[in-house]
């Protein structure tokens, strides 16, 4: 495990390995409101990279690598190859099954 003192070497490091490895790359956010320390952790399971820090302006820049990473976990071939803009609104609609009507009591054996 590597703990990162600089947020810049922290965020390209991160993007780096998510770059690298999409599919194993895991995200860990920790916060002890004991000490107020907020701990990120991104590991694709060889590699483990850490940042802690006390302060909270460091949350907006979380966020901003928060949102970083989104964009680019939506923004794969694969995701935009398999959902055209037609067959998306196609596959909203439901259908409720027919409701008939219940008989009660016992049934008739003839």
């Amino acid at each position: 495990m590597v703990y990162i003192d600089d947020w810049d070497t922290f965020k390209k490091a991160v993007e780096d390995l998510y770059m690298a490895s999409p599919l194993k790359t895991r995200y860990l956010v920790k916060y002890r409101n004991v000490d107020t320390k907020l701990v990120l952790k991104v590991t694709d399971g060889p590699t483990c990279i850490k940042y802690k820090t006390e302060y909270a302006s460091d949350i907006k820049k979380m966020e901003k690598l928060n949102r970083s990473l989104l964009k680019k976990m939506l923004n794969t071939k694969k995701n935009l190859e398999t959902k055209p803009a037609d067959a998306s609104q196609a596959n909203n609609t439901i259908t409720s099954p027919k409701i008939g009507k219940k008989k009660k009591g016992k049934k008739n054996n003839k």
